[in-house]
C-alpha cells in the first residue's frame, strides 16, 4: 500500500484501549472519565488486522492507552501473529504483574517499549500519579532476558534533564536499547511544552565524543554512539527534527478511526465499512493516499486518544 507521495506504508500503529492506569503529565489528568463503550470489540480488532494484512502492513504495534489493562490482548497478539504478521510489538507503562510477564515471555511479541521517564522514586510519582518505579524495574530486568526491550524516556526539562546520565548507564548495565523522546506538542502537553521542550541537539551536545550511526530509512528514530559511555543511544525527535517524508505508519484509535498521523484530527471511521470487506480496503487504500508530506505543527487532541 503506498500514499500520495509513492511511500510505501506497512506500519500499523493500533490503540486497543484509551484506558490507562497512570496519569503521565504529559498524555492525561487524573479527573479524565473513561467511555469504554465505544472501544473495539476483539472482533473488530481481527477485521481491521486482517484488512490491513491484505493491504501489504508487515508490521504492528499495539498501543493504547495502556494494551495490557485488556483482558484479551493475548488473543490479539496470538491473533496477528495467527495471521501471518511476525513483527508484533507493543508499548507499555511496565505496570505488569507476574502472570501477565510469563503470558509476555512465551508470546509472539518481537519487542516491547517500556516508558520510563525518571530512575528516581519520587519523581516517577510526580510525572505518572502513580508509585510505581519499583514495579517497573522488576519488569523490565524480567523481561529483558527473553524479549528486545526498549526504553522510552520523554524529555522533561524539569525532571530529568540531569538524569540523562543516569539513565544511559542504567541502559548500559541492563544490556537495553533506551531512546530519548522529544515532548510534542499534543493535548495536555501543549500545557507544559514551552517550559518543559528539550532537543535532542542540546543533549547531544552534553557528551564530546558522539557519533551518529547507520540505521533503517524509515526508522522514527536516530543512533548514536556515545563514547563517553561506549554505548549506543536512541533519539526521537518528532519536532526539533521531524522524519515525515520517509514516514511508513498510519494509526488507527481505540474507537476504530484511521489516522495517517499523530497530529492528525480527521479520521476514517472504520467501523462503517466493517461488514463489506472489499469496500474497507477500498476506504483504506483512498484514505491513506491522502496522507501528508508534512505534519500539523501541534494538536489538542489527546495522545491517548489517537495511540501515542
Amino acid at each position: 500500500m503506498f500514499d500520495g507521495f509513492s511511500r510505501k506504508i506497512d506500519y500499523l500503529r493500533l490503540s486497543v484501549t484509551d484506558k490507562c492506569n497512570f496519569y503521565c503529565m504529559y498524555c492525561r489528568k487524573k479527573d479524565l472519565i473513561y467511555n469504554t463503550i465505544d472501544q473495539l470489540s476483539k472482533e473488530e480488532i481481527f477485521m481491521i488486522i486482517s484488512a490491513f494484512k491484505k493491504l501489504g502492513i508487515q508490521k504492528l504495534r499495539i498501543t493504547g492507552g495502556e494494551p495490557f489493562l485488556r483482558n484479551d490482548i493475548f488473543e490479539i497478539i496470538d491473533f496477528a501473529h495467527s495471521i501471518g504478521i511476525k513483527n508484533i510489538n507493543i508499548t507499555t507503562n511496565g505496570w505488569l504483574d507476574t502472570e501477565k510477564i510469563k503470558k509476555v515471555i512465551k508470546s509472539p511479541l518481537k519487542s516491547i517499549n517500556i516508558s520510563l521517564d525518571t530512575l528516581e522514586r519520587e519523581k516517577f510519582r510526580y510525572v505518572t500519579g502513580i508509585d510505581g518505579l519499583d514495579k517497573v524495574l522488576r519488569a523490565i530486568d524480567e523481561l529483558k532476558e527473553y524479549k528486545r526491550v526498549k526504553i522510552n524516556t520523554v524529555l522533561i526539562r524539569s525532571v530529568n534533564l540531569d538524569e540523562i546520565e543516569d539513565l544511559i548507564s542504567y541502559a548500559k548495565k541492563s544490556n537495553i536499547i533506551i531512546r530519548f523522546i522529544e515532548l510534542m506538542p499534543i493535548g495536555i502537553a501543549n500545557q507544559i511544552f514551552e517550559d518543559e521542550f528539550v532537543s535532542k541537539d542540546e543533549v547531544i551536545k552534553r557528551f564530546k565524543g558522539i557519533k551518529e550511526v547507520a540505521t533503517d530509512k524509515v526508522s522514527t528514530a536516530k543512533y548514536y554512539y556515545v563514547e563517553d559511555f561506549d554505548y549506543t543511544v536512541g533519539f526521537i525527535s518528532s519536532v526539533s527534527d521531524h522524519f515525515c517524508k520517509t514516514c511508513n505508519k498510519v494509526r488507527v484509535s481505540s474507537t476504530g478511526v484511521l489516522y495517517n498521523c499523530l497530529f492528525d484530527t480527521n479520521g476514517l471511521k472504520l467501523r462503517d465499512y466493517l461488514d463489506a470487506e472489499e469496500l474497507l480496503l477500498k476506504k483504506i487504500e483512498d484514505f491513506v493516499k491522502k496522507k501528508k508530506l508534512i505534519r500539523s505543527l501541534k494538536s489538542d487532541m489527546p495522545m491517548f486518544r489517537i495511540g501515542g
